[in-house]
């Protein structure tokens, strides 16, 4: 199963879990299976109309999917997710 690395302040909402293994053979089947194992995830992960709030960045084995097929980016057993909203401030 991939597994998708949780950023520190993400954690809250899944247990305190550090990562988390999923079952997708997309990022988008990855992460919709993530939000049904943790709900308040899909909250800060997706908007109303269902698709990646524009500050969430998500990558595979350190790639970004921007520039792979997006959320329809292939994945294997192997493969690890990381998921960062980005973050603003001064």
């Amino acid at each position: 199963m991939p597994k998708i690395l949780v950023p520190t302040i993400m954690r809250k909402h899944t247990a305190n879990k550090s990562s988390v293994e999923v079952d997708g053979t997309t990022v988008s089947e990855a992460i919709d299976n993530l939000t049904v194992t943790y709900p308040a995830v899909g909250d800060l992960l997706r908007g109303s109309d269902g698709r990646l709030r524009a500050y969430v960045n998500v990558f595979v084995n350190g790639d970004d999917i921007r520039g792979l097929d997006g959320e329809q980016t292939g994945l294997t057993d192997r493969d690890e997710l990381l998921v960062l909203p980005a973050m603003a401030g001064g």
